[in-house]
């Protein structure tokens, strides 16, 4: 039994892989495709259509989570994920650059269920929640190496758009998959209730919008240099499509390598690691703006990616460590996590547009400083430690019980 759990959980793990995969495959690219494709040459384009995205996942996301208290998580996966799939199909087939905007949001209005696949794998895993953590975000940073990597060469195909076709069969076979894997494994099935309910001070609303801020000012200052980080690297390194598609997956290969550092560190560790970890994401963020040789950027790229990678692990393992419905929070979270993605293009393309490339770098460091300040008065400052430790031995007392 033990061997077919650790078998439909590495399933599990794969369908994580190929969603998040198909999910950024052009995202570096964004600008190249759609000149490429719809002839537009228009960067606040871009901005627009980011925007749109990430407001239709800020305001889909809380909805999978709340849909969870009433329905089955698997069932409203397994809606999500065949939506996607057709959603796929029609911007396959889009021919204008609006018909491919209208048909992005469908697909994201479906694929906003895949948050509940995390935290359904968080539900079951018990007092090794970190470790799905770390596992989680080794596979999702492996799976945007890959994509980034693809995205290189869908770029430069004749017809870009023909990666959604490819995407819709990928999406529809997972939704195969995880219906056997729900209908087979009973420990997906049924969910004990009394990990659903916490008292009020355990899964306190305050708390959970403390999170919620946190993490908003993390995505939002490391999501700055995102929207035109290939455009950069071009114009101001001066290298190829290959090479700065390589240097865009430089900080998901950091978080990859950080992932058993992770897993490994004690709880009690982490506020002083998350310390060390933002002061450096700050100074990498604001240094990269500016280094003009190939290796002193990618030392500093490989900073960001380390600090960054254990900066978002803590800030989950602290969130789910409480307990309480997963679902419903990790939902609450990501809209706000999505509202950072969705503020960020807008905000760089205005800095691009008005200033420079190298604007997003600077600012992105002022917001990850902020962000970090943010962390040291609430959370980790020496009160929160102390009433983090106090929970933790709550939840595990009732665990145990």
């Amino acid at each position: 039994m033990y061997a077919s759990q650790r078998l439909n959980t590495f399933i599990l793990f794969s369908c994580i892989f190929l969603f998040v995969g198909t999910e950024v495959l052009l995202s570096p690219f964004y600008p190249q495709f759609f000149e490429k494709v719809f002839g537009i040459e228009d960067l606040s384009f871009t901005g627009m259509y980011v925007f749109l995205c990430r407001l239709t996942v800020v305001l889909i996301s809380p909805i999978w989570g709340l849909l969870s208290k009433r329905y089955d998580a698997k069932r409203l996966l397994l809606i999500g994920q065949t939506g996607t799939a057709i959603a796929c199909v029609l911007m396959a087939t889009s021919q204008t650059e609006q018909q491919f905007l209208v048909f992005s949001i469908c697909l994201l209005f479906f694929k906003s269920s895949y948050l509940l696949l995390y935290t359904i794998l968080l539900q079951h895993a018990g007092k090794g929640r970190k470790r799905v953590t770390g596992l989680y975000h080794a596979v999702f940073q492996s799976s945007v190496i890959v994509a980034t990597l693809a995205s290189s060469w869908v770029i430069q195909l004749d017809d870009p758009l023909i990666v959604f076709w490819w995407a819709a069969a990928l999406d529809a076979v997972q939704a195969i998959v995880c219906f056997f894997i729900f209908k087979r494994l009973r420990a997906y099935v049924a969910v004990p209730q009394d990990l659903d309910t916490t008292n009020n001070r355990v899964g306190s609303f305050g708390f959970l919008m403390k999170m919620a801020l946190i993490i908003f000012t993390l995505h939002f200052s490391v999501t700055l240099i995102r929207p035109f980080f290939t455009l950069f690297s071009e114009r101001e390194l001066h290298t190829s499509v290959f090479t700065s598609s390589l240097l865009f997956l430089v900080p998901s290969l950091m978080a990859v390598v950080a992932a058993p550092l992770i897993m490994k560190c004690r709880s009690e560790k982490l506020p002083y690691f998350y310390k060390i970890a933002g002061i450096t994401l700050v100074i990498s963020l604001l240094v990269q703006g500016f280094v003009v040789t190939i290796p002193a950027f990618i030392l500093f790229r490989c900073l960001f990616g380390l600090s960054l990678a254990i900066c978002q692990a803590s800030l989950e393992i602290v969130l789910f460590q409480r307990g309480g419905n997963v679902h419903y929070q990790y939902g609450i979270v990501s809209a706000f996590q999505n509202m950072g993605l969705l503020l960020a293009p807008l905000s760089a393309t205005y800095l691009v547009e008005s200033h420079s490339l190298q604007h997003p770098f600077i600012f992105a460091g002022v917001a990850a400083a902020f962000h970090l300040v943010l962390v040291l008065l609430t959370i980790y400052s020496k009160a929160g430690v102390q009433e983090e430790k106090r929970i933790a031995k709550e939840v595990n007392h009732r665990n145990v019980g």
